[in-house]
């Protein structure tokens, strides 16, 4: 009598297994081969359309490169100036307000200067110029700057000139 019983429990185990087994490596047709309950056949067949879609339209599509558009530089006259840069380049002087960047030098006469000068707020130590020389930088334009600072009012506080040379 336990014989049959033990045969009984031995192919249901089996059967058990065979199902889980089949499911698994894909072998039984019909069980998990469909959409489910919650889902329709109209919602799969876009997502096959539009990546068949997008299959096509990639390789068509060329990518451009946008540049923004550069932002207008203030001039010098525009800044507030706080502290102003001047770079003597051989007999000539170079202009920039202290937050500018060092590509925006430009030409200045000594009226031009002096005019900035006076504008010139201060930085916190009191500073208003800046004097930096190139390699090329000649002696005299450097003297005349001097004098010119000095009757417009501006002692050695005010003014530091850079010992180092700028390239």
């Amino acid at each position: 009598m336990r014989k049959p019983k033990r045969l009984m429990y031995a192919g249901g185990g089996v059967l058990i297994l065979g199902i889980i087994l089949g499911q698994f490596f894909g072998l039984t047709p019909g069980i998990n081969s469909g959409p489910g309950q919650g889902e329709d056949q109209s919602e799969s067949q876009p997502e096959e359309s539009s990546s068949s879609i997008m299959a096509s339209t990639e390789s068509d599509v060329v990518p451009v490169l946008v540049q923004p558009e550069p932002k207008p530089q203030k001039t010098l006259a525009e800044l507030p100036l706080q502290v102003l840069d001047i770079l003597i380049d051989d007999r000539s002087y170079l202009v920039k307000a202290e937050s500018q960047p060092r590509e925006q030098y430009q030409p200045a006469e000594m009226e031009q200067i002096l005019k900035l000068v006076a504008r010139a707020t201060g930085d916190e130590d009191g500073i208003k110029v800046r004097v930096y020389r190139t390699g090329s930088a000649r002696v005299v334009p450097e003297k005349v700057l001097k004098e010119e600072l000095k009757k417009a009012g501006l002692g050695s506080p005010q003014v530091e000139w850079k010992v180092h040379l700028i390239d």
